[in-house]
């Protein structure tokens, strides 16, 4: 009782001091919520619930014999029934030392000091009750300590049928007080019967008592000493102290002791498996299936509060430097704990569910240590979910499973635990590159294009730093990550990876050809997961070549260049413009053909001749290539060609017809027929020019007559044979025309006079008449004729 007014004086002044604590927390609370929103993520703390042990629990209290009891919970109201797993020995309620009567009505103190011996009809005697002192006295040698005395409320006792039997004072059914199987227990109390032998054993009383549910029911029986009726299916069943037989033989009978107790559970703050103490985590159950199995597996200690104190302040990041909520799966945290030490304490800590009613994992922590310090937790094997975390300063002792003293469980802080992040890279480049190539220089490698994403997936603790690395040269420092704030921070997923402006390589605003590489590490809110050397290590590494480019190029007259030799003595330019023009340069070349008909020069295209004379067709090539003095290689060569022709001129002559009266001008006179329509005035001959395939030695010459030059419309050329006919009956004059001869690759305009003379003189010829064909050279005619008449022509 002092214990109890102890205790509720102390209740009060916890009261009393948590009135006080209150108001100074009000005071500060502005400036400690300002603290922890400044640290990272501001913490709010939820009280933890009452912590219960359930019925059917299993917990160690007391030594028998040297050997710690196991009991079963048999009820989990705010005071505890226990009934010991097993019976905790067998034992005798005979007592040789008493004296034994045959009286059939003892009185109540001779029953207290007698063992009551009954006659049966038979002759025979037999012992029938004892008193009950000695199994109450065997269950006084239950020892209990100091802290187990404080949360005693009725010392181990011997149940009595008042209280255990159905709509007794404890409470208990038959299932919640019998062992399953075959095991009988003392009870306190007599009993008696009204229906053996027709009520000859009503007046005499046996000690009692309860038997397992898979044993039959006798008789209803009744409380000796009340009168109440006991139901044979409450299997409370009258039990025979000795056996006496005739010939003085005494058996006695021994029965499993089965001691009860009850413990305040207000003072009893947390239990678990008696298994958990080896420092690892612990999925926390209470096991409740071995309820009156009379075996002691999964027994519970309990930790029992006492002056030791805990207070969980702060959840922090593995490097201490912000406040968290969230961590990586099988990361680390730090707790900020403030405690006091006993005698080997441990800073244990309990995972509750989200909602902070379900403890989930249980783990005996490290050495407690006085005032606030900060206890690494290793979270290592805990599944990813959202859990309330709480701290607990026990006692630990490894010699014995008996309660400890243990702080109350401190308020609970809550902590997600998710998967880490993992980081994966993707191509993506833009749209230009030639078919085939990812990234060409020029197209899609242009300052804030992007060439790819990376993808966090899952995203961890958000929001995510990410840095770009080397992968094995310098090449990562023209990248940078889009979307990122002023710490390279972000909780979105996926981020462009994108060309910085500015960036090291860049050429005409794009990159340059060439191989890049880098990787993306990430930390998340937490600064997790690093090596030991504080590297990060969730990265992803890439390469990619930005291919040369194609540029394009032609010769500014794609056509071929024909030059007769007198041309080609005066020295020209054959010019290419190539697309790109900046970066690039062009270099001029001969490439076939005669290659000694000219000179070019590789810088400018200036074409020089120098085939003496000679004539032929020669190929010369524009190539575009990277301008040297660059120092880049960001294109590929590419060239154009086209031909270069020297040609021989042709000549040629006309030589007049035979009938000419000069051999080099055509000259006729009007009588002769080759003035007439259709004669023959001359033929014109082809001679030098070049042959028709340069190379070969064929010439095929083709003859014309210029148009509209003097007198053409007169006269006509034949263009295979060169020979020159008249159109019309020429008269007496001196024509002129111009013919022309030609080959494939020039032509040649001679200049023609043709004269047409009088003719020569003719002898006058006369006939007779004008239809006469005869000439005459007289004619007779008498003096008296009239109308004579000759014809001359």
């Amino acid at each position: 009782s002092t214990f109890v007014d102890m205790r509720k004086e102390l209740t009060i002044m916890k009261k009393k001091l948590f009135i006080i604590l209150m108001c100074i927390l009000g005071c500060a609370a502005i400036s400690y919520n300002h603290i922890k929103n400044n640290s990272g993520t501001a913490l709010f703390a939820q009280s933890s619930p009452t912590f219960q042990l359930q019925k059917g629990a299993k917990v160690i209290l007391g030594k028998y014999n040297n050997r710690e009891i196991v009991w079963d919970i048999a009820k989990n109201t705010n005071t505890l029934l226990l009934m010991s797993s097993k019976p905790i020995a067998n034992v005798q309620s005979y007592d040789s030392s008493l004296p034994f009567t045959t009286n059939s009505s003892p009185s109540l103190a001779d029953r207290d000091s007698y063992c009551i011996k009954y006659l049966q009809p038979n002759g025979e005697y037999y012992y029938s009750y004892c008193p009950e002192a000695p199994l109450q006295t065997e269950i006084n040698r239950i020892n209990l300590n100091t802290l187990e005395n404080s949360i005693i409320d009725r010392i181990p006792f011997l149940p009595s049928i008042s209280e255990v039997k159905n709509g007794g004072s404890l409470g208990l059914t038959l299932a919640d007080r019998a062992y399953h199987n075959d095991v009988v227990y003392w009870l306190l109390g007599r009993i008696t019967s009204d229906t053996y032998l027709s009520g000859v054993y009503a007046i005499m009383c046996f000690n009692t008592a309860q038997y397992p549910l898979n044993l039959s029911a006798g008789d209803d029986f009744f409380e000796f000493d009340t009168g109440i009726r006991i139901m044979r299916d409450e299997k409370i069943q009258w039990h025979r102290s000795v056996n006496w037989s005739i010939g003085s033989n005494v058996q006695i009978v021994t029965t499993p002791l089965r001691p009860y107790a009850t413990v305040n559970y207000q003072n009893i703050v947390f239990a678990a498996n008696t298994s958990y103490t080896d420092g690892a985590w612990h999925n926390y159950v209470i096991d409740t299936s071995n309820f009156n199995e009379n075996n002691e597996l999964n027994p519970n200690k309990l930790r029992i509060q006492s002056s030791l104190t805990t207070s969980l302040q702060d959840i922090k990041n593995e490097s201490k430097t912000k406040s968290i909520s969230k961590v990586i799966k099988n990361g680390s945290v730090n707790l900020y704990v403030n405690a006091n030490t006993g005698t080997n304490t441990k800073m244990s800590v309990i995972l509750y569910d989200d909602t902070g009613t379900q403890i989930q994992y249980y783990k005996l922590g490290s050495n407690t240590l006085s005032g606030t310090n900060d206890y690494i937790l290793d979270l290592t094997g805990i599944p990813v979910g959202k859990y309330q975390v709480a701290v607990l300063n026990e006692e630990y002792d490894a010699s014995s499973n008996l309660p400890v003293e243990s702080s109350a469980i401190s308020d609970l802080m809550p902590l997600e635990i998710v998967e880490p992040h993992k980081l994966t890279y993707t191509k993506t480049p833009q749209s230009g590159a030639s078919a085939g190539n990812d990234y060409e220089f020029g197209k899609n490698v242009n300052a804030g294009q992007a060439v790819g994403k990376v993808t966090a997936s899952p995203t961890g603790v958000t929001p995510l730093t990410y840095n770009l690395e080397t992968n094995g040269d310098n090449s990562y420092l023209n990248f940078e990550i889009d979307g990122l704030d002023s710490n390279n921070a972000s909780s979105s997923t996926p981020l462009n990876v994108k060309i910085k402006s500015g960036a090291p390589d860049l050429v005409n605003g794009g990159l340059k050809a060439g191989t890049y590489k880098f990787c993306i590490t990430a930390v998340d809110a937490n600064g997790d997961p690093v090596d030991t050397s504080g590297n990060p290590t969730e990265k992803v590494c890439t390469s990619f070549t930005v291919e040369k480019t194609n540029p394009t190029i032609a010769f500014d007259d794609p056509s071929t260049t024909k030059k007769s030799i007198a041309d080609a003595a005066t020295a020209w330019n054959e010019t290419a413009t190539a697309t790109p023009s900046t970066g690039t340069k062009i270099t001029y070349s001969i490439t076939g053909g005669d290659v000694s008909l000219i000179s070019i020069n590789p810088d400018t295209g200036a074409i020089t001749y120098t085939g003496s004379n000679a004539f032929g067709k020669v190929k010369i090539r524009a190539t575009v290539d990277d301008d040297p003095t660059t120092g880049n290689d960001n294109y590929n060569s590419a060239f154009v060609e086209k031909e270069i022709v020297i040609y021989r001129e042709v000549d040629g002559s006309v030589t007049p017809h035979a009938n000419s009266s000069d051999t080099t001008i055509p000259t006729f006179t009007a009588s002769d027929s080759n003035v007439r329509t259709g004669g023959i005035i001359g033929t014109i001959h082809g001679t030098l020019g070049t042959p028709d395939t340069i190379g070969g030695s064929t010439t095929t010459y083709h003859y014309g007559l210029k148009p509209g030059v003097g007198n053409a419309s007169f006269f006509s050329v034949d263009p295979n044979t060169g020979v020159i006919k008249t159109t019309a009956n020429l008269g007496v004059n001196s024509y002129h025309i111009t013919v022309t001869v030609s080959d494939n690759w020039s032509t040649k305009e001679i200049p023609v006079t043709i004269n047409v003379g009088v003719a020569t003189a003719e002898n006058l010829k006369f006939y007779e008449n004008s239809t006469s064909n005869t000439v005459i050279t007289s004619k007779s005619a008498c003096l008296t004729d009239t109308g004579v008449t000759v014809y001359a022509t």
